[in-house]
This record gives structure tokens, sequence and C-alpha cells, in this order.
């Protein structure tokens, strides 16, 4: 364990960065693979590139559960992870409202429903297991005896649902074409997916330490450290996407990022079969409290997006920026309740 907090604080940040740029990266070569085949833009661009821009969250959150026995940054980095993402759709939105980016999305609807139900799957047996423990009846199980909680084959099965929706609603054309041979390519892709698989695992590590070095919950410092260095590169994808008007894809990067994140748990759940992770949320009054706040915040947010997607256009700017607004005041809320 490190000791020196300006040494946590230097490896963090250094291993944040290398993360994020591999990353941003292995996701180059995910978009030459688009072009470079036959197979549908949407799987590879939605599905694909969404999975590797996740792939950090997905490794910290292993690293978190398997090796650290820390639930808390697992659930604290995913839950986060997706409050920020929708908080780079939100600010971007409102520095470039004159796009009036949600009124010309064409996509996203069917998506965004299926992440709003995996969060309602979430909330209500978290919610269950905090009541039950405070009436002193124990840890809700909804395990029904099995190795692994019912709740993670729920979201696993609605992720597959989701798949086959972001392959219909998302772009199928394909953009632009690539002389790069395809062995460069994957060889190019497996080397930056191996060392955003490495700089994920020793970014968790330091994360742990400094989250012990400030005296700060694992959850919160999963929301904030892990979640926000693991969402920059949608950051950078969503930026540049709509500053090109390429608005169905920047918001079919969030949205395929945000239900990617939401299977992590569950998937972490079965990887890590010996121990129930839910249970924690239970058990540790504080990690109860922080999960469930996130959990509830990021179903307020999804909602808001869904209004905004359902919607008539909008062209009061008042009215078009209000689920906006509404997303980046939650996030300001989730911090002031956390500190």
């Amino acid at each position: 364990m490190l000791t020196s907090l300006p040494i946590i604080i230097a490896l963090y940040l250094a291993l944040a960065a290398l993360t994020v740029f591999s990353t941003i990266r292995a996701s180059f070569f995910v978009n030459e693979l688009d072009k470079k085949t036959k197979i549908s833009g949407a799987l590879i661009g939605g599905v694909l590139l969404a999975t590797v821009t996740s792939l950090p969250e997905f490794i910290t959150s292993i690293t978190s559960t398997v090796v650290l026995d820390e639930p808390g940054l697992a659930f604290g980095n995913v839950f986060g992870s997706n409050m920020f993402n929708l908080l780079i759709l939100a600010v971007v939105d409102l520095v470039f409202i004159k796009h009036l980016f949600f009124n010309k999305t064409t996509t996203g609807l069917k998506t965004n429903s299926l992440i709003v139900m995996m969060y309602v799957i979430l909330v209500l047996p978290v919610l269950l297991s905090r009541l039950n423990e405070s009436l002193g009846y124990g840890t809700f199980d909804v395990r029904l005896g099995i190795a692994f909680n019912v709740v993670s084959l729920l979201i696993i099965l609605v992720y597959f649902l989701a798949l086959r929706s972001m392959n219909k609603e998302l772009p199928q054309e394909k953009l632009g074409s690539t002389d790069r041979p395809m062995k460069q390519i994957l060889m190019g892709f497996f080397f930056w997916a191996v060392i955003v698989v490495v700089t994920s695992y020793f970014v968790t590590v330091v994360t742990n330490d400094l989250s012990r070095e400030l005296n700060l919950s694992a959850s919160f410092a999963g929301a904030i450290f892990l979640g926000v260095a693991t969402s920059l590169p949608e950051m950078t994808a969503v930026i540049y996407l709509v500053r090109i008007r390429n608005y169905d894809v920047a918001l079919g990067n969030i949205l395929g990022s945000n239900i990617f994140n939401m299977t992590i748990i569950s998937v972490v759940d079965f990887i890590n079969f010996r121990t129930h992770i839910y249970d924690a949320v239970a058990r540790e009054a504080g990690l109860g409290k922080n999960v469930s706040l996130l959990l509830i915040l990021g179903l307020i947010n999804s909602i808001m997006v869904l209004v905004a997607l359902k919607r008539k256009p909008q062209k009061n700017l008042v009215l078009y920026a209000l689920p906006s607004v509404v997303i980046i005041i939650s996030y300001v809320v989730y911090i002031a309740l956390s500190i």
C-alpha cells in the first residue's frame, strides 16, 4: 500500500491519463475495423465501440470486487460513470444549445427505455434490502438459493434485448474507408486493449489507496475518481461527434456505454460467485446510502433523457434545456450529499 499522498495522486493522474489515451487508441482501431469489414456499422459502432470505451469500468469493477474485496468501488465506479456520462451529454447539449441536439436525434428511445428498466430492476431490491435491514429482518434475499443474484440474471436478459434495439436504431452506413491491412488493425486493437486492461487494474489499486488516504467511502471514491476517469473517452467522443453534427452516433455512444456499464455489476456477480456483492449494500449503511443515491439519481437522469427524446421538437430554448439542466443539478446534488 502506498503511503505518500502526493505520490498516490501523481500515480492516479498518470494512470488515469494512460487509461484514457489507450482507450481512445483502441477505439480508433475499432473505427478502422468498422471501415474494413462488412459487419453492421451499428453493431461495431454502437456495441463494440461502446464496449471498448467501457472496458476500463469492467476491469476496475472486477479488480475492486475480486482482488481488493471492495464492492463499494465497483458500485461507485459503474453507477458514477453512468451519471458522469449523462452529465457529459447534458453539458455538451447546453454548450452547443444552438444545435438543438435532442430535437435532431432519430434514435435511442428504445435503448434508453431499457436503461430505465435496468435502473428499476436494480433500485427495488436495493431499497427493499435497506428497508429489511433497518427493520431488523436481515438482507432481502433474491438469490432463490442459487450462486448469483436473480437481479443479475434479469439485467443480463435486458442487455441482450438492448443489443437488438441498438442494432435496429443506430445508423448502418459506413463512414469512410481505410487502407490499413486487417492484420495491422487487429494487432493495434489488441495491443491497446491490453494496455487498457493493465492500466485499469492499477488505477483501481491506486484509487483504493487514495480513498483510504483521504478517508473517503469506497463507493464515493469509485464514483468520482474511477467513474470520471473511465468516462473521459466518452467525453472526447461526444464533443467531437456533436461538433460535426453526428448526433445519433454521439447519443448511441453514451447510451451504449451506459447500458454496458449497467451489466458490469451482474457479470461481476457471476464471476465472484463465492460472495454476493449485493449483500454488502444492505450490510454496510454508508455503502447502501451512497448506492441508493446513485441509483435513484441515475434513474431520474435516464428519465430526463427519455423525456428529451420522446417529446415533440422544442424550439423554446428554456424548455428545451430543462432536461439537461436537471441532469446537471442531480450530479451537483450527489456530490453535495456524499461529501
